[in-house]
């Protein structure tokens, strides 16, 4: 088995990193930062244990009395490589039946969900998992010896269950099987595959512990904290039963599946037993942490609920960035990207760094960790570009506050069979967002280059809002940055003064990115040579997309907000809205339909996750039908506001429900409303919100709402079952 370490470097007056622009700094939008060298981001292998507890020692000094500097941010959790990178969208099981499965971002790799449907389309799996309103945390004793297992209980906090029911497409219904209870040891549940082989059938449920007493971007926000995957054989569905488990020391932050492998990435702190750094001074932390054994604080794994753990990492073969800097240290934070064999429920393979992540995209062919770096290091400076001393009272009048310097690190791992090989490590300029959903969206990967769109901090002329970035492994440990813009050549920038990145989506060739300030400009970047990209055209319309979807090789479907521009102030969201997009000329993109749903205050569960909406592909007999649940305040018909009294209005709550819409393409293409499936007249906010689903059956619709289930016929939305 190989193992990987990271370590993520910056001195101890570093806190930010921030970067705006293409690693050659060349382009007049670029305002790269060209102090950091992608290739410093690779990593070397320690060579022994000595030197990776060398390693692991100097970043738990760092933390004690705000010594270092270097900040990460950390998002809480967060595919076939063909040419057309679109969403996976229909099952089809070998019964010939018209099936959905989970909305993906790349075909192949599948993703974690509430809810799946089974390859032959007749069960229905939902997964439930809710916080135990009688649990009262107690307060961490900082005496204890912070290990996952041995010396803290797991908080029975959370009760989880997973709902089987049939489904009939010719009535349309749904039958409940069982609810089975699942024992996760008081773990929230974070979702479930289903994986099916060779008339076998399981469900895997993830789930992690939670700490009551930090927070996410801290490190002791994973003390005492572990991972749970859980294997349900479900091949009777009337008789579900937990066969195997795979627990591991860490927070999953985020997994992917490929076949019979899951891929997880994970972050562990490796708490030492006594008082802790941010409670004594400096020498005395560093004085505890010399006469500590690491060896006994490093991540374990258990099989099958075993409570004799196997070590997840191997120190003398686990990997360092290179660092030569003397006053730099480590996060002490472990990371580890394993592989299980969802058939044999064992550790295929692993690697592991000292650092942080928040963004895991997966193609069939790698993995790619990205982490958000922060850097303060460059301070204010005067009029005149001499650095400021801010400890000085008497600071003076023309101080110029520097934003900070933002990039992101980006690790690929490389995957054949099962196994992980590090392929290299690279830096964009920029960073992925703050929607966790979102951020493996600003990625793709094709044909061995990788494409990133980032965002840009460093706001104001000759700064491009939005970054596209081309990396391609050398074959040496770093991702080299092939091409970027706005670069010399290609000055245009994307996204204007004070825009964000909304919705991302990398098909084929091209990438689609919609920002958003006042109105919605959708940019077309041409990708066909990844060595010249360049933007080839740009739309511009009221409100943006949350979410693109590609229809088909000339059409994308854009579902987000309609929007009330409103001078220097930017924008006043409204209510829902779709939009179909004929991007045939990439020269001269079009919307060329729009819908309106409700008024202010209608939200979705799909504008923050691509997974509520369902997708049934189309066929001779139907065009393409989605589905998704909408919580809708004022008119339905969403009515534009003609000033600014009626765009800042707020609407009462009307209702909820599924909508369906046709979205036909070519000669004759359109969205046409299918009609809604209503279940809520007075409480849009259920223990279940957020969480909406929807699958398909033939032409049966069944919409998944606080784990009820409702069905109806997709010509009849309005005549739906009683929920089961």
């Amino acid at each position: 088995m190989k193992f990987l370490r990271l370590c993520f470097i910056a001195s101890a007056t570093t806190l930010l990193v921030s970067a705006c622009g293409s690693d050659s700094g060349t382009g007049s939008g670029s305002g790269g930062n060209p102090t950091i060298d992608p290739t410093s981001r690779a990593l070397k292998p320690v060579g022994s244990d000595s030197e990776f507890y060398t390693a692991l020692s100097q970043a738990l000094k760092s933390q004690s009395s705000g010594d270092g500097a270097i900040a990460f941010v950390t998002a809480e959790s967060d595919s076939a490589s063909a040419s057309d990178n679109s969403s996976s969208t229909s099952g089809g099981g070998s019964s010939g039946n018209e099936t959905t499965s989970t909305n993906v971002q790349e075909q192949g790799v599948d993703e974690q969900d509430w809810v799946k449907q089974n390859a032959a389309g007749d069960e229905l799996f939902v997964l439930k998992s809710e916080y135990n309103s009688n649990y009262i945390p107690e307060p961490l004793d900082d005496a204890l010896a912070l290990s996952a297992r041995s010396s803290i209980a797991i908080p029975q906090s959370y009760t989880s269950q997973l709902r089987i029911l049939s489904l009939d497409d010719e009535t349309p219904d749904s039958t409940s099987v069982i609810d089975f209870d699942l024992n996760l040891e008081g773990r929230y549940a974070q979702g479930f595959y289903l994986y099916e082989n060779a008339g076998s059938a399981s469900v895997y449920v993830t789930a992690s512990g939670t700490n009551y007493w930090s927070f996410w971007n801290d490190s002791a926000a994973f003390t005492g904290v572990d991972s749970l995957i859980t294997r349900v054989n479900v091949a009777n569905s009337a008789a579900p039963a937990i066969d195997a488990s795979f627990a591991f020391d860490g927070q999953m932050v985020s997994s992917r599946r490929i076949g019979k492998h899951l891929f997880f990435v994970s972050r562990y702190y490796p708490a030492l037993p006594g008082i802790q750094p941010w409670t004594q001074s400096a020498e005395d932390w560093a004085a505890q942490v010399d006469s500590a054994d690491l060896s006994t604080v490093l991540p374990k794994y258990y099989v099958n609920g075993s409570d004799t753990g196997t070590q997840l990492i191997n120190p003398s073969q686990c990997f360092v960035a290179d660092n030569n800097s003397t006053d730099s240290y480590y996060s002490p934070d472990i990371i580890t990207l394993g592989v299980i064999d969802l058939e044999t429920m064992q550790l295929n393979d692993s690697e592991c760094f000292l650092g942080a992540t928040e963004t895991l995209y997966a193609s069939a062919n790698a993995v790619f960790l990205a982490t958000t770096r922060y850097d303060y290091s460059s301070g204010p400076v005067d009029g005149n570009g001499t650095a400021i001393d801010t400890d000085n009272a008497d600071l003076p009048a023309d101080i110029i506050w520097r934003d900070p310097r933002v990039d992101t690190d980006i690790h690929q791992f490389d995957i054949q069979s099962g196994q992980l090989s590090y392929e290299g490590s690279g830096k964009v300029d920029g960073h992925l967002g703050w929607n966790a959903l979102r951020k493996p969206f600003r990625m793709s990967e094709q044909n061995g280059y990788l494409r990133v769109a980032t965002m840009n901090d460093e706001q104001g002329p000759g700064h491009s809002p939005i970054l596209m970035t081309v990396l391609k492994s050398n074959g040496q440990g770093a991702l080299e940055t092939v091409s970027s813009l706005p670069n010399a050549q290609k000055t245009a920038h994307i996204g204007k003064p004070g825009e964000q990145l909304y919705a991302s989506r990398f098909v084929g060739n091209r990438a689609y990115l919609v920002t958003f300030r006042q109105t919605d400009p959708l940019y077309v970047i041409d990708l066909t040579e990844p060595s010249n990209p360049g933007i080839a055209g740009e739309l511009e319309i009221e409100g943006y997309s949350d979410y693109l979807h590609p229809v088909s090789e000339n059409y994308l479907l854009g579902i987000g907000r309609d929007a009330y521009a409103d001078g220097d102030r930017g924008a006043l969201v409204q209510g829902m809205k779709l939009s179909l997009f004929n991007v045939s000329d990439p020269t001269a993109p079009a919307e060329i339909q729009s819908m309106l749903i409700g008024q202010r205050g209608t939200s979705s569960a799909v504008l923050n996750d691509h997974r509520a909406i369902g997708i049934q592909a189309a066929t001779d007999a139907h065009p393409l039908r989605i589905s998704f649940g909408i919580d809708v305040y004022g008119d339905v018909g969403g009515a534009r506001p003609t000033d600014i009294e009626s765009a800042t209005r707020y609407y009462d709550y009307n209702y909820s429900g599924l909508h369906g819409f046709d979205v036909r393409v070519g000669a004759d293409a359109e969205i046409i409303s299918r009609g809604v499936l209503r279940v809520e007249t007075s409480n849009p906010f259920g223990s279940g919100y957020g969480q909406d689903r929807s699958v398909m059956l033939n032409n049966a619709v069944y919409y998944i709402r606080d784990s009820k289930v409702y069905a109806a016929h997709w010509d009849d939305l309005s005549n739906s079952s009683v929920a089961r």
